[in-house]
């Protein structure tokens, strides 16, 4: 079994249907892309992508391909954040704002994406880190996937090793 099938094994219960290990250039193509994409203000402000960066520095990155029932990990997933400032977060039950910490006139905002936790990763991976890439990642896996498929997602997981099975 490679390494792409034990990670599609451990999460096709959550509804991942195909997993691919990427190589160094496609990697490389990754790392552009969210570079690019924290360039560009969005309306939650300018998005820093810790989880997909987190990814790309363990030894194993994969793609997985979820369905549109995929069964997401609790959160927090993104922090809202005006300077050092965290005035939201991003979970599960929506984005939740404290309104008086948004009175920081000229400070930078920012939507800070997490690393997401999945705990049946932890039972065979070493290092497990998931992240949910950007729009324009996520229209670069797809391709890489070949698929014409406007409901699926996409994830990135990334891992030191695989344990023993």
């Amino acid at each position: 079994m490679n390494v792409a099938d034990v990670i599609l094994n451990v999460l096709s219960r959550r509804g991942v249907i195909e997993a691919l290990l990427l190589d160094q250039k496609q990697l490389g193509k990754v790392r552009n892309l969210e570079e690019d994409y924290s360039r560009r203000l969005t309306p939650w402000g300018y998005p820093v992508n810790l989880g997909v960066f987190e990814c790309l520095k363990r030894r194993y990155v994969s793609a997985v391909l979820t369905t549109s029932g995929f069964k997401w990990p609790s959160g927090p997933y993104a922090l809202l954040k005006i300077g050092d400032y965290v005035v939201g977060t991003i979970d599960e039950n929506g984005v939740r704002i404290r309104r008086v910490s948004l009175l920081k006139p000229g400070e930078k905002h920012m939507v800070v994406f997490l690393p997401l936790n999945i705990p049946e990763l932890e039972d065979v991976t070493v290092d497990p880190v998931v992240a949910s890439p950007s729009p324009p990642t996520h229209s670069y896996l797809i391709w890489l996937f070949s698929l014409k498929c406007s409901e699926c997602g996409t994830l990135l997981v990334g891992f030191n090793g695989v344990k023993a099975l």
